[in-house]
């Protein structure tokens, strides 16, 4: 159950938690000359059952461990239940766009606030009242929806924006600053992301203001004037540094340079936390420490794919996202 006390958290963490590999533990398994010798690599830096090949399922199941000692240790369930419950988002995408296929989903993660057997039988049953009020408003919308047209867009759309703003409900119960500027920045990457993918493709079946997310720093209004004037995008998002701000510039000019802008800025959301690390009394060290076993599940995927297809490692080095320890 939920403890009390962030000094007894922490020292959890500390003392019974696997520690995630930092960067130079994936710098060596980046140098592996190929894929069995990564494997081998990974199994010797803490990833046991890696030479049998399935990384994928170790992944999920790591994470999923880690998610859940994060719910059992957790002082600040509102604060940690905010970066879990994009799993539980997701879930219900992929459980409502099968449903209409009439398909089995193949990956869902256990990651989540809600039991995925609740997710399940809500969606099936098509009634939603177990869940938060915000995931359940969008999802009675998206069923009165669907009746006359499906469009994947729009499910992705209404259930994203439910999710940023229960976690702005959950965050208003935290005094977290690190946490509120990581979801204020997470709402500005993603409106910047959906504006740059959009603003050359025309008979789109929502407009840009219909995508924006809640709770970023720049506001509806702002994003209204800069539809129209797109160069002073730089300027509204250069509190997120050089790099930010060198990626934006780069995606405005040319939409292939978006993935680095995402990188960027994951990598600046992430050092919100970096300050935390050794800090006894911040939940904050809690939370850095759940991202850092999302990165290097991220990581060591792609890192093992890009093996697997032989890609060169500069190629793979471009994609790979700063690892919470260096």
């Amino acid at each position: 159950m939920p403890q009390g006390s962030i000094a007894y958290a922490v020292g959890r963490i500390r003392a019974a938690a696997r520690r995630p590999l930092g960067a130079a533990q994936l710098d060596r398994l980046l140098a592996s000359p190929g894929y069995d010798e990564a494997l081998g690599i990974l199994e010797e830096i803490g990833w046991p059952g890696a030479k049998e090949g399935d990384v994928q399922r170790l992944s999920v199941q790591m994470l999923e461990k880690a998610c859940a000692f994060i719910r059992e240790i957790s002082p600040d369930p509102a604060l940690t239940d905010a970066f879990l419950l994009r799993h539980d988002a997701r879930n219900l995408k992929t459980l409502l766009k099968t449903r209409i296929l009439n398909t089995n989903p193949e990956t869902l993660s256990d990651c989540g606030t809600l039991p995925l057997e609740v997710l399940r039988h809500a969606v099936t049953e098509r009634v939603y009242t177990k869940l938060p009020d915000e995931l359940r408003q969008a999802m009675e919308a998206l069923e009165r929806r669907i009746v006359s047209k499906v469009d994947p867009m729009e499910i992705d759309v209404r259930i994203d924006q439910a999710l940023y703003a229960l976690i702005a409900r959950k965050l208003r119960q935290t005094r977290s600053k690190a946490s509120k500027q990581y979801f204020s920045g997470r709402a500005d990457l993603q409106n910047a992301v959906s504006y740059l993918r959009m603003k050359d493709i025309k008979d789109l079946s929502l407009s840009f203001p219909d995508l924006l997310l809640p709770g970023g720093s720049v506001s509806p209004a702002e994003w209204k004037k800069l539809i129209q004037r797109p160069e002073l995008l730089s300027r509204c998002l250069d509190r997120y540094g050089r790099a930010v701000q060198s990626a934006l510039r780069k995606a405005l000019q040319n939409p292939k340079a978006i993935p680095a802008l995402e990188k960027a800025m994951d990598d600046c959301l992430l050092g919100l936390f970096r300050p935390f690390r050794n800090e006894p009394f911040a939940v904050e060290a809690l939370i850095g420490w759940l991202l850092a076993h999302e990165r290097e599940a991220a990581a060591v995927r792609l890192i093992l794919a890009g093996k697997l297809n032989g890609f060169p490692q500069e190629i793979i080095r471009e994609r790979l996202r700063e690892a919470y320890g260096r």
